[in-house]
């Protein structure tokens, strides 16, 4: 048992995730992924899935998701503007409301949009991100309770990476997961897109 648990840390520490800080050329992604986000586009990707009943007959369903993208700017700069959460329902027209109490380090979305079944409530666990560096962040409410995942932010030849990924499993939504998938990657895509264009103009 000893040296399985030997075995098992060498893998872990062997591991480039694990073994080095991340960085624009040890992120998972594939070249051709890696070349488009250089030329300023948003990657995006979702994977949803309906898993069997998971108790009484109920059904379960999986979330994993990923995005990246490369600011224009570097990350001091970029982070003045998108560390503010509680505005953010004045920069993207599909978050109605935003708030964040600081204290909890708790951010409150409503979100209404076409491409959402109906409106919903995002209450998530996040520290204001003010530096470089990685952030943990989790659904502790709501249909996506114990969502949890990770954004790294890093500066890459003077300007700020975003890459940021989070898994989650749990009983079904009720939201078919083809749309489920659909939503989630275009929304987060989008949203990037949106915050990049919006913090890159404003004057600090």
């Amino acid at each position: 048992m000893h040296y399985k648990i030997i075995f098992l840390l060498l893998i872990f520490l062997s591991n480039p995730l694990f073994s080095e800080e991340l960085s624009f050329e040890t992120l998972p992604l594939k070249k051709n992924i890696k070349e488009n986000i250089l030329e300023g586009e948003v990657f995006s990707e979702s994977s949803v899935k309906t898993l069997d009943p998971i108790d009484k007959g109920i059904k379960g369903q999986s979330l994993s998701f990923s995005i990246a993208g490369l600011h224009p700017k570097s990350c001091s700069y970029a982070l003045k503007t998108l560390s503010n959460y509680e505005e953010y329902s004045h920069f993207l027209s599909f978050v109605k409301e935003s708030h964040y109490n600081e204290n909890k380090k708790e951010i409150q979305f409503l979100l209404s949009h076409m491409l959402l079944p109906y409106d919903m409530l995002l209450i998530f666990n996040l520290p204001r991100i003010t530096n470089t560096g990685n952030y943990p962040f989790s659904f502790e409410i709501g249909i996506l309770k114990n969502l949890h995942g990770n954004i790294h932010v890093m500066e890459h030849k003077g300007r700020c990476l975003f890459y940021s990924t989070a898994n989650w499993s749990g009983a079904h939504t009720g939201v078919n997961s083809t749309v489920f998938e659909i939503f989630s990657q275009a929304l987060t895509k989008l949203s990037m897109e949106i915050l990049f264009r919006i913090s890159s103009s404003l004057k600090h």
